[in-house]
């Protein structure tokens, strides 16, 4: 009857020991990483997907199940954790539009992840953007937040340093998750974001053969001309309903005066709502920079300090900090540079406590 105690005594002190050689978590100071520069730039395609290209570059990362707290789902993942002790960083990035989880262009943020000692978690949140139960929709949004939760239940997270990073569509889905949680986020990244829906389907009616106004169809449930009620879904699933109540959240929002995917005034426009009255973007000038893909010349006198962006990120050629958000306008089409956000993300903390917000009608 002895040896079954003596055995647990033993693996016990095993556990033990295992545990004493686990090292703590040491702040490390972060440096741009110069292998690098903007998503464009990378050797990728935005929809290559490869577990064995992650795995080449990130050995540690881990593919995970997580089942959706509304529909029981399971939704696959990729996330990574050191063995060391402490709190630390979580990074959850989004894929864009057309991709998926194994989309290889998030590999960059998971090697600063590693390299700094972050947690980070790449979530499928219902994968391409061409159906009902994607593109920021309910279950979407959920299954952001149950990945974080999963990240909570499998390291330690300083819930003071969590972090969402997107472009293109994932940062729309981000400004929406920072609207409908802004309890959750210490800061939010958003390179080249759609605003609103309904305004950017009707602009895609210039490029019909884009994939993208039918994956609107398909996702909101016909054309959202105004009045219907596929207009009213999508406007469900925009930031434009929700990003006022992300005002006490830090946002750096990013757009290329000369894209003509997303035009830069989906950013400015979240940027007005966030802003300070009197630090707003006026129409006029919107207008000028819609029309001649360059600034104003009262836009360009006003600029301020170009921080987080390096010789060989875009040219930046505006950039205004009002009140928790911050608009950079870069000379570019429709990208994302590496190193500004997550030198931007490393400084940010947690405002206050955020209370949940009401659910908008229709949730």
């Amino acid at each position: 009857m002895k040896k079954p105690t003596n055995l647990l005594l033993f693996f016990g002190l095993i556990l033990t020991l295992l545990a004493s050689c686990r090292k703590e978590r040491v702040e490390k100071e972060v440096e741009r990483m110069d292998e690098v520069t903007t998503s464009k730039k990378y050797p990728f395609k935005f929809t290559d997907e490869s577990l064995e290209k992650w795995k080449e570059q990130v050995p540690e990362i881990q593919k995970v199940n997580i089942k959706s707290t509304v529909d029981g789902a399971t939704q696959p993942a990729l996330f990574y954790t050191s063995k060391t002790t402490g709190p630390r960083p979580l990074l959850v990035m989004l894929h864009s539009w057309s991709s998926e989880y194994l989309q290889v262009k998030s590999i960059p943020y998971a090697l600063w992840s590693k390299e700094y000692d972050w947690a980070f978690i790449h979530p499928n949140y219902r994968g391409k953007f061409d159906n009902p139960d994607a593109m920021a929709s309910d279950l979407a949004i959920q299954d952001i937040v149950d990945a974080v939760n999963y990240a909570k239940q499998h390291t330690e997270i300083d819930t003071n340093r969590i972090y969402i990073l997107g472009s293109s569509g994932g940062a729309m889905t981000a400004l929406v998750a920072a609207g409908r949680h802004p309890e959750i986020w210490a800061g939010v990244v958003a390179w080249v974001p759609v605003f609103d829906l309904v305004d950017w389907y009707a602009f895609s009616q210039n490029y019909p053969h884009r994939d993208y106004n039918r994956h609107v169809v398909a996702a909101c449930g016909g054309k959202p001309l105004p009045g219907t009620p596929a207009a009213e879904e999508c406007k469900r699933r925009s930031p434009s309903t929700y990003i006022h109540q992300a005002k006490d959240v830090p946002i750096f929002l990013a757009h290329g005066t000369i894209d003509v995917l997303v035009p830069p005034d989906h950013s400015i426009r979240a940027y007005n709502i966030l802003a300070s009255p009197s630090d707003t973007i006026a129409q006029q000038n919107i207008d000028y920079l819609l029309k001649e893909q360059t600034l104003p010349e009262e836009l360009a006198k006003t600029t301020e300090e170009n921080k987080y962006f390096g010789p060989s990120d875009p040219e930046v050629v505006f950039v205004r900090q009002s009140d928790n958000v911050r608009l950079v306008l870069f000379v570019g089409q429709h990208d994302m540079a590496y190193n500004p956000g997550l030198l931007w993300l490393n400084e940010q903390r947690k405002k206050t406590a955020i209370p949940t917000p009401e659910p908008v009608a229709g949730h």
